[in-house]
């Protein structure tokens, strides 16, 4: 445990007064508070220190009296940490582990300077609370909120404190900040907090503020020392800069090295105007800073909406699976999600539905969609330059093309909103996501359906269709601290059909016989592609448990390469998502 607790106690006065920040002992009767006073001990972390490990002994319960610490546990996805929620000042870390006498179930790590209350002598709490049973009462109660959180991760406290710190003098900081605000506001009480307002002020004061507030906002408009303090404050940072403007050395080191982004998410936001695509330097922004690092672009005030959204743990994020033909599903879902005026925040997907959730995130219009997803997969005819089955049954030279004609030079990290996609790197046997790059290039990489398409070879690498490892990456939104999450699984739960039984095919001339009355095998394009779409079943049912809303729209028994069927599949989709939403709005009532 990487603990530094103070070598000497403090005056019973001051203990008191950090108790009196705790919601589970602050109104106490004097004398309960006296008795109890022993077995507590103030403890510090600086910012990036771990309180304790996942899987550690719960030997004691923790009080936070001031900063913020993070809940932290292995993503769905992969092994890297991810952020599960916030513990803010009055709450308490490890009560359950105490009272169930369970090992500790997250890592927590102070996301900056923090005080804490540490009581060791679990059987004195016991005690205590079979004393004063109001004491039990408000534990439980927590218990139980919590309980509820894992349930419903978007009520997981988000970060609360931020610092929109600018790249260099001269950008509009203040109105930046004033539209931050703005978007935060309809979260929880948001409060700026410039240098003409917190300067010279003490910590007890900077606690208080943020127990009055959801969101604080501190503004670095002063001197390098408040800058500093600004920066200390900080549960995450926001880092602001021009998407046209050629990128510069940024000014705080502990932004660019990235040597607590583990603990402290870094936030690039790009002021796009009305700069194109093309035009931005997003890519080589992102070079300046040691990854991770997030990005966002913001034109107005729909993207500094989506930008509060995505901080304050109320961002939609949209994931379309793959499914072939069925992938024009997707398209009556957008149109029904647009309509019905909820946001999409986020978007990813493998297969033909990273190739649609591309389309949005372009911000292409229904009409542009569907125009330009009828051309590249089905007057394009993307399967028809047959080659020697060496490696696949088609070159891919016709596919790549008609991606490249539908997305052009468009880079993953500059289109307006959010994207991911993904592919299954053979080579190192694991999913692929990509959020930077090429948009057609891994467009192509995703939907390479292995014995169809030829796999996409990029530095060593194999990759092919991402549905053969992945077809529903809630897990990579969900990772990405996205939680309520709109799935469509167009990938179809029926199985490739087999009217009769044989083991072996017959001569050629005995084939095209049967063929000619009725008798026929499963074509080799079908099988190949039912073949990337078989997916593990528990490793399924947790993706889609993951899903705040899992749309199943009706194929109405579309072949997986049935093109031509598209118009119905639109409609259908799109009066399905119509039909849940309402349902869905009627059980709220």
């Amino acid at each position: 445990m990487d603990v530094a607790a103070t070598q000497a106690l403090p005056a019973q006065q001051q203990l008191l007064q950090l108790v009196a920040r705790s919601t589970l002992l602050g109104d106490l009767p004097s004398q309960v508070l006296a008795a109890l006073l022993p077995s507590l001990e103030p403890v510090t972390l600086a910012g990036g220190q771990t309180l304790c490990h996942r899987g550690d002994p719960s030997d004691a319960l923790y009080m936070l009296c001031s900063g913020s610490l993070g809940a932290f546990a292995p993503g769905h996805a992969s092994d890297e940490e991810r952020l599960l929620g916030c513990i803010v000042p009055g709450q308490t870390v490890g009560e359950l582990g105490v009272l169930a006498r369970h090992p500790r179930t997250a890592t927590v790590r102070a996301l900056r300077d923090c005080t804490l209350l540490r009581l060791r002598d679990t059987e004195r709490l016991l005690s205590l609370m079979a004393a004063h049973p109001e004491v039990l009462a408000r534990l439980l109660a927590d218990l139980l909120g919590r309980v509820q959180w894992r349930e419903d991760a978007r009520n997981l406290n988000p970060p609360r404190t931020f610092a929109l710190l600018p790249a260099h003098p001269g950008l509009p900081l203040r109105a930046a900040a004033h539209d931050l605000l703005e978007a935060l506001s309809p979260l929880g009480p948001a409060l700026l907090v410039d240098a003409a307002l917190g300067r010279g002020r003490d910590t007890q004061w900077h606690d208080q503020r943020e127990r009055e507030h959801r969101f604080v906002v501190y503004l670095p408009d002063g001197d390098d020392a408040w800058r500093e303090r600004c920066i200390r404050q900080a549960d995450q940072f926001l880092l602001l800069a021009r998407a046209d403007e050629a990128p510069r050395e940024w000014p705080d080191e502990v932004c660019r090295t990235g040597v607590d982004a583990l603990h402290r998410a870094r936030h690039l936001l790009l002021l796009a105007d009305d700069a194109p695509a093309p035009a931005r330097a997003t890519a080589a922004w992102l070079e300046r800073f040691e990854a991770p690092i997030a990005w966002h672009h913001l034109r107005g005030r729909a993207d500094w909406r989506r930008v509060g959204r995505l901080l304050g743990r109320r961002a939609t994020g949209l994931v379309l699976s793959g499914g072939g033909a069925r992938g024009f599903g997707h398209l009556g879902v957008v149109r029904a999600l647009r309509e019905l005026g909820i946001p999409i925040d986020a978007l990813g997907g493998t297969s033909i539905g990273a190739i649609v959730a591309a389309g949005v995130a372009c911000e292409w219009d229904d009409q542009q969609l569907l125009e330009r997803m009828h051309q590249a997969v089905v007057a394009g005819h993307p399967l028809r330059d047959l080659t020697l089955p060496l490696i696949a049954l088609t070159r891919g030279k016709r596919a790549t093309r008609l991606l490249r004609a539908a997305f052009e030079s468009r880079r993953i990290e500059d289109l307006p909103l959010p994207f991911f996609c993904t592919s299954a790197n053979l080579t190192a046997g694991r999913v692929a996501v990509h959020t930077r790059g090429m948009l057609w290039k891994w467009l192509r990489a995703g939907a390479a359906i292995p014995g169809i398409l030829p796999p996409l070879l990029d530095r060593g690498m194999v990759h092919v269709d991402g549905a053969v490892l992945n077809n529903l990456p809630t897990d990579v939104m969900h990772d990405a601290g996205i939680h309520d999450i709109i799935a469509v699984d167009i990938g179809g739960e029926d199985a490739l059909p087999a009217s009769f039984e044989d083991a072996a095919l017959p001569t050629l001339p005995r084939l095209t016989w049967q063929w000619m009355h009725g008798r026929q095998w499963p074509s080799l394009f079908a099988i190949l592609a039912r073949s990337a779409m078989v997916h593990d079943d528990a490793s399924s049912k947790l993706r889609r448990g993951l899903a705040t809303h899992l749309l199943t729209p009706p194929h109405h028994s579309t072949g997986l390469l049935n093109w031509k069927d598209y118009r119905r599949l639109i409609d259908s989709a799109y009066d399905y998502t119509m039909r849940h939403f309402e349902r869905a709005a009627a059980r709220r009532d």
